[in-house]
């Protein structure tokens, strides 16, 4: 891989430590807001990688996300990822949605196995109907640097992978230095990856805020050489709504906002944003300011109407008192709710 030797990364330990957290840090306040909580839930491959998984479960898994998608008037996800053999299922399922399926393949999560039977997995899964396939990059031959080799495997992965999204998997978590993970993004998107993910998810360190800034650079640098964009999609640990704000935060800060569609932009699951329409760190805010549990419990009831601050006149009819619930909304987060009067609730 000589094309590696135009890039560098030589002083991004320190403007990692300064950006994330100065700068970066400074942006994620404003970022806390309706448009990029949905842009969130539109960027998501809705995951299920269980080793108890079976037919039924999966299943359960489409309908109920499709349920709540419905309830809480939340945009359609990106995609439902699975493994191989629930290819057909999913996507049957999933008929009438615009959601793709995505799978993981070339033996999920470790790899190690022969080329062949890699290049067959992702076969039989398109095949089946799978839109997209996430493989796991050749961790062992990162660290020893044996690029080529990497490379080339990938570049036969994609090329058994022709017509589908494909997704490189770095398992950021052992590759652990700025270089390797540097470097195996940039293999991934000249072997033709559209998309660079952190993590599988099945390895104690997943997705972090450094290796997501460096794998933003690496294709940022990429871009500035090929005119190509290559997406990432952030995995693995990714439950809380503001672990995913950050994430965003930073894709936009390095790559810029064309980054931030589905098409160049993804994340694991994110539960709280599947499940509650409405929120938006209520609960959190109201244990700060010490509400007390009449009037939380009047909160909590917000969640079942839809919308923000069109939603007043309804809000009143659950208040606990005649103090009443004011919406109010600022640019550190989309919507907090606050009971006039709170702490003699």
């Amino acid at each position: 891989m000589d094309a590696l030797a135009i890039y560098g990364y030589s002083n991004l330990e320190d403007r990692i430590e300064f950006e994330l957290d100065g700068v970066i840090e400074k942006e994620i306040a404003p970022a806390y807001c309706n448009e990029n909580f949905e842009l969130c839930v539109s960027c998501m491959d809705y995951t299920s990688l269980k080793v108890t998984d079976t037919e039924k479960s999966i299943m359960t898994f489409v309908s109920e996300l499709l349920k709540k998608l419905k309830k809480n008037t939340l945009p359609d996800v990106a995609s439902v990822c699975v493994f191989p053999r629930f290819t057909s299922l999913v996507k049957e399922n999933l008929v009438g949605t615009p959601i793709k399926t995505t799978v993981v393949g070339a033996c999920f999560p470790a790899a190690q196995t022969f080329l062949d039977v890699k290049l067959a997995e992702c076969k039989a899964a398109i095949a089946a109907g799978a839109d997209e396939v996430d493989v796991v990059i050749s961790v062992g031959d990162v660290l020893e640097r044996n690029y080529e080799k990497v490379y080339k495997e990938l570049v036969a992965i994609r090329e058994a992978c022709v017509g589908v999204i494909l997704k490189v998997i770095l398992e950021t978590g052992e590759l652990k230095t700025i270089e390797s993970v540097f470097n195996a993004s940039l293999i991934g998107a000249y072997a033709g990856a559209d998309f660079i993910k952190t993590s599988t998810g099945k390895v104690p360190v997943n997705a972090t805020p450094e290796t997501v800034y460096v794998i933003c650079e690496a294709l940022r640098q990429f871009h500035a050489q090929t005119g190509k964009m290559v997406g990432i999609k952030v995995a693995g640990g990714i439950t809380k709504i503001q672990n995913a704000i950050r994430y965003l935060t930073i894709v936009k800060h390095i790559l810029g906002e064309q980054w931030l569609t589905p098409a160049y932009f993804r994340i694991g699951t994110v539960v709280e944003l599947i499940n509650n329409r409405n929120y938006f760190g209520v609960e959190e805010y109201l244990d700060s300011i010490m509400v007390k549990r009449s009037s939380k419990e009047a909160f909590a009831a917000l969640g079942n109407l839809v919308g923000g601050v069109e939603v007043l006149a309804k809000a009143k009819n659950i208040a606990p008192n005649s103090s009443g619930i004011m919406a109010v909304s600022i640019p550190v987060t989309s919507l907090i709710f606050f009971v006039r009067g709170a702490s003699r609730a």
